[in-house]
């Protein structure tokens, strides 16, 4: 099974190779970064005044790969939220978001909302590529998230959380600091004694001294490393070292202490080193492969925890054709071999292809397969846990862009479960209505089900989206309904959420909203603040 599996994915790197072997300089791209995340939105830090519009393309890049490809939905001056076209892998708060602007002397598309926008946007597109580069940038937030439950066990929960990501350039001989995390403080009250009424969980996930760049030889991050070459390892703290050896291709090594598990913390239990070989070209006409393999170990007192290759793949054929793969081959040496019996295996793949089949219409497929991976913090468990637990499922969807911006979007999957050997099913679709069609509101309808062995269920949403001034609005209801298939119980919930964000000065924005849900499992209330600041 290894050997087919291995045999498929050199097929497809080869096939990705020869077809996108670019030939001229990609068209420059611009930068900017993953602010939030929700379960059908990824909102980004920059909008209309840095060049995004409605329909553009963004790459969400982690690592200096691209793991998954974004549409923009809507936009404001300063933000931007954008739908999920294609990926291999989860989007993160902080991840790199890269697309080409629209030019200056180019006339955006139709705004998706009643808002005028012929004024002139100082900075805009290409314009804004020719001023000189702040050396302090980035975003920083202040958040409340507050949660009550009106029932008779009165349980309310604060989270107070500052997200962070940071960037000062020019600190001397090509060095920069990159940062970014989040500080969060949780009280609860009307919880058992088990759980601690407030605690800290902070996630540093970057802070490093950094210094990279396409015209430098050789290349260094030393401190909280977390992500460019080494996204295979994990944030770590430690130093990385690579050497551009041509203009497409790199070579690094890296090592030190992986973090606490949880909190990220500094700790020095495990060590971990590593090394990764990447090659990275783009072309024209939105044409580029990114190949990137990395071997990574970790170590605990003296014992082997885990050894594994990762090898990841973004190949996009100009605007048609694109893939992402994403592979880990797990190397059993010592303890790992004598209890696994085997020297290696294939323990996760992924692979997603979209392809533009007309200009209104595309269609994605994907596969995933994941079994569970046995390391020095798990040896003790019982081999039951690892045998036949393993994963597997397909995925398929079209997506449909019509006139005006209306948009459709189906999508369904089936995953099979080895230990039980039953499959699980699942579907979802939405709706899209602008508001230049409607005259009164941005409308989005959504609906997503799921029949396994142990749960079958559906869940249909409304969301209204206006936007007046600086300022929008929107208001959300939703239902979930699912039934326990071994005992025949049925279970309702509805939602029902206000949202308002709005742009206020010189960078500053703030977004609150509030929810109420009401049903089987639970009744109660969640109120959420935001003041950020872009700088």
């Amino acid at each position: 099974m290894l050997k087919t599996r291995s045999a498929t994915i050199i097929v497809i790197l080869a096939l990705a190779i020869g077809l996108a072997w670019p030939r001229t300089a990609a068209a420059a791209e611009a930068e900017c970064h993953v602010r939030f995340v929700s379960a059908e939105s990824v909102y980004l830090d920059a909008g209309s005044a840095a060049g995004l519009d409605v329909g553009v393309k963004v790459r969400i890049v982690r690592g200096g790969k691209a793991v998954a490809e974004l549409e923009v939905a809507y936009v404001a001056e300063h933000s931007a939220s954008c739908r999920i076209i294609s990926g291999a892998g989860a989007i993160n708060t902080g991840d790199r978001a890269l697309y080409e602007p629209i030019a200056s002397g180019v006339n955006p598309a139709a705004p998706d909302t009643l808002v005028s926008r012929v004024r002139k946007v100082d900075g805009a597109g290409g314009a804004s590529r020719s001023r000189p580069r702040e050396r302090l940038d980035g975003w920083v937030a202040l958040q409340w998230d507050h949660t009550s439950e009106s029932t008779d066990r009165n349980l309310s929960t604060d989270l107070f959380s500052l997200p962070f990501r940071v960037r000062a350039r020019e600190l001397g001989n090509g060095f920069e600091f990159q940062g970014r995390g989040s500080l969060r403080r949780i009280t609860r009250s009307g919880f058992g004694e088990s759980t601690p009424s407030s605690e800290w969980r902070n996630r540093v996930l970057e802070a490093a001294l950094v210094r990279e760049g396409r015209d430098l030889g050789w290349q260094f991050a030393f401190g909280r490393v977390g992500g460019r070459r080494t996204a295979a390892a994990g944030p770590f703290d430690g130093l990385a070292v690579t050497r551009r050896l041509g203009a497409a291709t790199t070579f690094g090594v890296f090592g030190g202490f992986a973090p606490a598990w949880g909190d990220l913390g500094f700790s020095t239990d495990d060590h971990l080193a590593g090394a990764v070989l990447e090659y990275d070209r783009a072309g024209a006409n939105g044409r580029y492969l990114d190949v990137t393999l990395a071997a990574v170990g970790r170590y605990r007192e003296g014992e082997i925890s885990r050894e594994y290759l990762s090898l990841v793949t973004s190949w996009r054929d100009g605007n048609r054709l694109s893939l992402l793969q994403a592979a880990e081959v797990d190397l059993y040496r010592g303890w790992r071999k004598e209890e696994g019996g085997r020297s290696a295996a294939l323990t996760s793949t992924a692979l997603t292809g979209r392809y533009q089949v007309t200009k209104p219409l595309a269609i994605t497929l994907g596969y995933d397969g994941r079994e569970p991976v046995r390391t020095w913090e798990t040896r003790s468990l019982p081999d039951s846990l690892f045998t036949e637990a393993g994963r597997n499922g397909w995925r398929a969807g079209a997506a449909w862009r019509g006139p005006g911006g209306a948009s459709l979007d189906v999508s369904g999957g089936l995953r099979h479960e080895q230990r039980t050997g039953e499959d699980v099913k699942s579907w979802h679709v939405m709706a899209r209505v602008p508001a230049r069609t409607l005259r009164v509101a941005d409308v989005s309808l959504f609906a997503r089900g799921f029949d396994g062995p142990w749960l079958s269920g559906w869940s249909p949403s409304l969301r209204l989206m206006r936007a007046t001034g600086r300022s929008r609005w929107t208001f959300e209801v939703g239902r979930f309904s699912y039934t326990g298939n071994l005992v025949d119980a049925s279970r309702e919930n509805t939602w029902a959420e206000l949202g308002l964000t709005r742009d206020l000065w010189r960078g500053w924005d703030m977004a609150a909203s509030y929810r109420n849900d009401w049903g089987d499992d639970i009744t109660g209330r969640r109120f959420f603040l935001e003041l950020a600041r872009r700088f």
